[in-house]
């Protein structure tokens, strides 16, 4: 059996930033000069960030708490909650202030950032999420079946395709927006390290063969949670990541 999570937690303590210093001026020029389906692409992408994060900010504590028995796992969804924390206040950055989503903070936004976002990507977020963190909590699921859900659906699958979806979208834009590729770009470094992790936990479980076949069915289909705002082209890699991320942990489906 893997055990041994320290190198993460010396990783995540190497990838600290910080989200107030990206000079986001650029930014907030740059956006009234977009094409109008320039923004609405960007505006939606940002909405389900700003969902994503706030929620998975919200509910990584139950994970820590029933890593009880490793105190290095538990230093990672430590080390993983603050990196959770910093991509919500850095999306509420982008939000209010390049944005211009009224409100103080991002609670307060949510209702308007909601509506740019698909149904199905609230039902993984706002519902599975939370009813996942509540049954971990009262010891009705296991540890494992948690990380399945979030390190390799919600952020193996669902956020690594919003990310590269998102970068994406910038590179294309016909006014520029540095500061928010830059966030975007260290995001996605942090959450690189918290897939690493999650596949480190799976590969360390016994996990059986059926459940395997239902995470690869899930991931497939949360692959298509952000809608019309990222291609079929670019679905297809993030649905044939997730199939190499699962094989790379041991899990056979050919």
């Amino acid at each position: 059996m893997i055990t041994g999570y320290g190198h993460f937690v010396q990783l995540a303590e190497s990838l600290q930033w910080d989200e107030q210093a990206i000079d986001l001026t650029g930014d907030v020029e740059a956006w009234s000069k977009l094409e109008s389906e320039e923004r609405d692409r960007v505006l939606g992408l940002i909405a389900g960030f700003c969902v994503g994060e706030m929620a998975v900010a919200t509910h990584l504590g139950s994970f820590e708490d029933r890593a009880t028995t490793d105190d290095s796992m538990a230093g990672c969804f430590r080390a993983q909650a603050r990196d959770e924390a910093r991509h919500a206040r850095f999306f509420d950055r982008v939000a209010g202030e390049v944005v211009g989503i009224p409100g103080e903070n991002l609670a307060e936004r949510l209702d308007v950032l909601r509506e740019r976002v698909s149904p199905e990507l609230l039902e993984l977020f706002e519902e599975r999420l939370p009813t996942l963190a509540e049954d971990l909590a009262a010891g009705e699921k296991d540890l494992t079946a948690a990380v399945s859900l979030y390190h390799m659906i919600l952020e193996g699958v669902v956020l690594t395709a919003g990310q590269h979806a998102l970068l994406a979208a910038l590179d294309r834009c016909s006014v520029g927006m540095p500061g928010v590729h830059k966030g975007m770009e260290l995001v996605l470094r942090d959450e690189r390290w918290h897939i690493g992790f999650g596949s480190r936990v799976i590969q360390s479980a016994d996990v059986v063969s059926d459940e395997m076949e239902e995470l690869l069915q899930q991931g497939m289909k949360a692959a298509n949670a952000w809608g019309e705002l990222i291609d079929r082209q670019d679905i297809e890699k993030v649905e044939q990541l997730h199939k190499r991320r699962l094989k790379s942990v041991g899990i056979k489906f050919w």
